[in-house]
């Protein structure tokens, strides 16, 4: 049985880097936006028995619950991969055997995406989507769920989890749909450029990609 999890930090210092063309709460209404849209993909998929978000955001919890997932609340002052091990833990007790880990900032994953990784994911071992630049990981899928002690997440992510999965079936996935994740103005310009395929995503830069500003976002 697969459960996914999003861990999601969407405070006031959300998506810093965007703030030269963004104000704060553009920031977050773009990350919230994009945060639903992958939650709406992930419910769609049938074949997980369950999704959840692991926040301590009470504005988070609520989306995620608009959305139909899971809301476990993180209950530590960790980092990002504090929270994924949380949240991981949680899909293991509610019986989940293999968890995929997605980031919340990937406005155009599909299901067919998420469908992918789960055919690819071995009996034993690990699935990792990489970032649009091939450094990150976007998406990180393992069963069992105690194979990885431990998540890498951040700068230079995936490197980081093909060491720590050394002598395990791992599988390297590339998936269009799931290859940007937005950081960066170059990442919100070659999205907006694009095109966003999740609808709340797409809706907000009808709206926030003119009040930025002609050219900011080129």
């Amino acid at each position: 049985m697969l459960w996914a999890l999003v861990p999601a930090k969407l405070g006031s210092a959300v998506k810093t880097r965007l703030g030269t063309v963004l104000s704060e709460d553009q920031r977050r209404a773009l990350a919230n936006a994009m945060l639903f849209d992958v939650l709406a993909t992930l419910t769609s998929v049938r074949s997980l028995a369950g999704v959840a978000v692991v926040t301590r955001d009470t504005a988070v919890a609520s989306l995620a619950a608009r959305a139909g997932a899971t809301h476990v609340r993180e209950n530590h002052a960790g980092g990002l991969n504090e929270g994924v091990a949380q949240g991981m833990a949680a899909c293991h007790a509610r019986g989940a055997s293999g968890v995929i880990v997605v980031m919340g900032d990937l406005p155009n994953l599909g299901a067919s995406d998420v469908e992918r990784t789960i055919e690819a994911l071995p009996a034993r071992g690990i699935v990792l989507v990489p970032s649009r630049d091939g450094t990150g990981t976007n998406v990180l899928a393992v069963r069992p769920i105690d194979v990885l002690r431990r998540t890498a997440f951040g700068d230079g992510s995936l490197a980081r989890h093909r060491t720590a999965t050394a002598g395990l079936e791992t599988v390297l996935l590339p998936l269009r749909g799931a290859a940007l994740d937005i950081d960066t103005v170059a990442d919100l310009a070659h999205l907006v450029q694009g095109g966003a395929t999740g609808a709340a995503t797409r809706r907000l830069l009808a709206e926030i990609a003119p009040a930025a500003g002609p050219g900011r976002i080129a």
